[in-house]
């Protein structure tokens, strides 16, 4: 069941930026009867169903506000925090706080700072690590830019799929590839590789270069915030016991399994695969 700070983020860019800012304060001050007032007049205007806007980086360099909303992490349970510009002008300050946080405390406190940094009307928009977001959010965190994070970036290393391409392109596995006879063995490697979160659904299917079945192989990306596979790689596996990347096969031995990624974890993989993908990461050979 939805709770009072999820359903005004479903109401982002739904709704002006000002009842937002009011509804939230409300909410955060516990004060119940201002906030069913301001539901009450919101379903009386009707808003008609908004389209999810334009969100670009913007600037580099960090402004007051962005100082401002990076500098509560001292103050705060922020694990990390992001700036976007909606529709070219409106700067949106995205902040993932921790699992255990009171975001609509944390929310208040962001446009508080936001507000004292010279925002007339700061747009704030809290969640925790694993919270489920509107297409609002999700479209301003593809945009933007990370201006602070608790924890240290980490190397996103992007798994080998095959061994090599020819000169005209196409991928091929070495006759010295290596199988994973024991049953057991893959059926573990089967598990953690299907486990980890689609982080890029890519169209189509490849042809399957062991048995020839057109449209056979699956190229979607999968990840745990560490590694980055393609679904061809459990695909070999479970169809003719080709091995995977031999160092994805010996970190998936080390984790119990694929943990669900955070919105930090998906902007740092994304950001891994942004060059990856000009080269083709699925016929990564090295």
């Amino acid at each position: 069941m939805p709770t009072q700070h999820t359903r005004l983020l479903a109401l982002a860019g739904a709704v002006s930026d000002g009842w937002l800012v009011v509804a939230r304060e409300a909410l955060a001050a516990g004060d119940a009867e201002r906030l069913t007032s301001l539901f009450d007049a919101l379903a009386a205007a009707t808003p008609a169903a908004a389209a999810v806007p334009d969100f670009a980086a913007g600037a580099a360099e960090h402004s007051a506000a962005d100082r401002a909303v990076v500098a509560l992490a001292a103050e705060l349970p922020i694990t990390a925090c992001w700036r976007v510009l909606r529709g070219g002008t409106d700067a949106v300050h995205l902040v993932q706080a921790d699992e255990a946080a009171d975001l609509p405390a944390v929310t208040a406190a962001v446009q508080a700072a936001l507000e004292a940094a010279g925002e007339a009307a700061p747009r704030a928009e809290v969640f925790g690590p694993t919270t489920a977001l509107p297409a609002y959010h999700e479209a301003a965190l593809l945009a933007a830019t990370l201006l602070w994070s608790a924890e240290p970036a980490v190397g996103v290393r992007i798994a080998r799929t095959f061994d090599g391409a020819t000169p005209d392109g196409g991928p091929f596995f070495a006759a010295t590839r290596e199988l994973v006879v024991d049953v057991d063995e893959r059926q573990r490697l089967l598990d953690f590789l299907g486990g980890g979160e689609v982080v890029a659904p890519l169209p189509g299917t490849l042809r399957d270069l062991i048995a020839p079945v057109s449209g056979a192989v699956p190229v979607d990306l999968r990840s745990d915030g560490e590694w980055v596979w393609s679904d061809a790689a459990r695909y070999y596996l479970d169809r003719h016991m080709v091995a995977p990347d031999p160092e994805l096969a010996r970190h998936a031995a080390e984790r119990p399994g694929p943990a669900r990624l955070s919105h930090l974890d998906r902007h740092r993989v994304r950001a891994a695969l942004a060059p990856a993908a000009e080269g083709g990461p699925l016929w990564r050979a090295s």
